[in-house]
Formats: structure tokens, C-alpha cells, sequence
């Protein structure tokens, strides 16, 4: 519909700017080219996207995904395409699962999904509700690659909240804790025995502070990670990586283990002696 007015209207400058009626009314023609373009922009449509970027997106959806063993036994296999709501400030509700090959892959799919944070999508450059959709791949295959390279805490036995709710770690009976080869740790001692400088960084002699915001799952792993300020020379991949790897013993609201946003900054120092390898540059 829009697209046929659009047409209908672009005729009628043309037939304007090829007659009398206001061949000297620059003005006029301007106004008229100026709705024009106002109309198509008031229409467009932005979709809503993640907070987090596809590639950190797609490392979070691998790192979160519990097979369901059933389904893995039977090596089932495809994609579960997951609807909702993402409202004007960016909460998501509604979730319902699609084309499901297989009921626990389906409700599986949907708490990913439900763990994923979003934009607002805009018409005008202003936040609307949209209808929106994602699509989880189910692969043995792939999963049982990833289930050794992202390892996971002591099974916890405090109940989870369900509600998907997220809090700030001053709402905490408990806050998260640092947690790395099988014990906990401080987030100092984490970073002075992994962190390893980037060969880029090194060469150009860069330094700064990696700025992360990310929330702290009930599964005690990371998600949505943000970089809040970056430093480059390869030093924002490498804080990435050692938050990845990093897992936490979940905080704790009520006797639940809860959902937590939190920040962490990584300072990279050229000439100070290297936290991995000791090596001075």
C-alpha cells in the first residue's frame, strides 16, 4: 500500500516539474519532496536487535544450551523458531515456541530465547512493540564439541528463580562469586594468572581498560556481554575471552539463585609485567 502512494506521488512531481502550474515555484516543489521523504522515513521500521552482537550472541547460545538427554540419545536434530513481544523499553514476553521437532528442544529453546536481551524496535526513530522471532539449531554434533570447552559450576542446591527477572548486586542477600578450576577464586588472582596481552597490543604498544557490563546467569555463566568501553589492539577480544571462560557461583535473592547484572574492568598496561606469562613489555 505505502509503496504504491509512494509511486502515485513521485508521478505527480514528475508531471509537476514538467508543466507550468508551478514551474517557477521551487519552494512548492521542495515542500512536496521533503513530504515525500518524511513519509518514507515515518514508515520505516527497524526490527528489534541485541544488546550483545551476533557473534557474542551466537558463542552465548552454545554456551548456555543444555541438550535435552533424551533428544541427544536419540540424536534428534533441527530448529526450534521461538515468537514473543519486545516491548517499547525492550522486555520480551509472549514466548512460544514453533515448529517444534521435539517438546523438551522446544522448551529448551524458549529459556534461551527468554534469557536474551533486547532494543526496542522504532518506527521514526522512536521505541514501538513488535512482533518478533528467533530460531535455535539443535546439533548433537555441535553441542557435544561445546560441552567440554564450556564448563559448568557444582550443581547448586538452592532453587532458581524463574521469573527471569535481573538484578543489581546491591539487591543481593548474596552476590556473585568468582569461580575457576573447580574452585573459587578473586576476580585479581583470575585475571593475573590468565590474561595474556595481545600480540597486536603489544607491537603498537597499546594500553587501556576494557570495560565489560554482562549478566550472571543461575547456571553461573555469563551472557549478554556489552563492551562498555573499548581499548582495541585486540584487548576487548581478550577481555571477552576471560569473561567467557570465567564461571560464577550465581547470586542469591530470597534463598533463589537469581539472575545478576553486572560490570567488570580489565586494564591492559603496556610495560607492567604480563598477568600470564610474567614476561615485561
Amino acid at each position: 500500500m505505502l509503496f504504491h502512494f509512494v509511486l502515485v506521488l513521485v508521478y505527480l512531481i514528475f508531471i509537476v516539474m514538467k508543466t507550468n502550474i508551478i514551474k517557477n515555484n521551487k519552494v512548492y516543489l521542495a515542500l512536496m519532496i521533503l513530504f515525500l521523504a518524511k513519509l518514507i522515513n515515518a514508515q520505516t521500521i527497524m526490527q528489534p536487535t541485541t544488546v550483545t552482537d551476533k557473534a557474542l550472541l551466537k558463542d552465548m547460545i552454545q554456551q548456555h544450551l543444555v541438550y535435552p538427554q533424551d533428544a541427544l540419545d536419540k540424536g534428534l536434530k533441527g530448529k526450534v523458531t521461538v515468537t514473543f513481544t519486545v516491548d517499547k523499553n525492550g522486555n520480551a514476553f509472549g514466548h512460544k515456541a514453533e515448529n517444534a521437532f521435539d517438546e523438551e528442544c522446544a522448551a529448551q529453546a524458549v529459556h534461551l530465547v527468554k534469557l536474551i536481551q533486547w532494543k526496542p524496535a522504532t518506527r521514526d526513530h522512536l521505541p514501538i512493540e513488535y512482533q518478533h522471532k528467533y530460531t535455535i539449531n539443535f546439533s548433537p554434533k555441535t553441542y557435544l564439541k561445546n560441552v567440554e570447552k564450556y564448563k559448568s559450576i557444582p550443581q547448586q542446591k538452592e532453587a532458581i528463580d524463574t521469573s527471569y527477572i535481573i538484578y543489581e548486586s546491591k539487591q543481593l542477600d548474596r552476590a556473585p562469586k568468582p569461580y575457576f578450576n573447580n574452585q573459587s577464586i578473586t576476580i585479581g588472582a583470575y585475571l593475573r594468572s590468565e590474561l595474556k596481552y595481545p600480540d597486536h597490543a603489544k607491537e603498537f604498544e597499546i594500553s587501556g581498560t576494557v570495560k565489560l557490563s554482562f549478566i550472571i546467569e543461575t547456571d553461573g555463566k555469563a551472557s549478554n556481554i556489552v563492551i562498555e568501553n573499548s581499548v582495541g589492539g585486540g584487548c576487548d577480544n581478550e577481555a571477552i575471552r576471560l569473561i567467557q571462560n570465567l564461571n560464577w557461583i550465581p547470586g542469591m535473592k530470597d534463598g533463589q539463585l537469581v539472575r545478576t547484572h553486572t560490570s567488570q574492568d580489565i586494564t591492559f598496561q603496556f610495560g607492567e609485567r604480563n598477568y600470564h606469562d610474567g614476561n615485561q613489555y
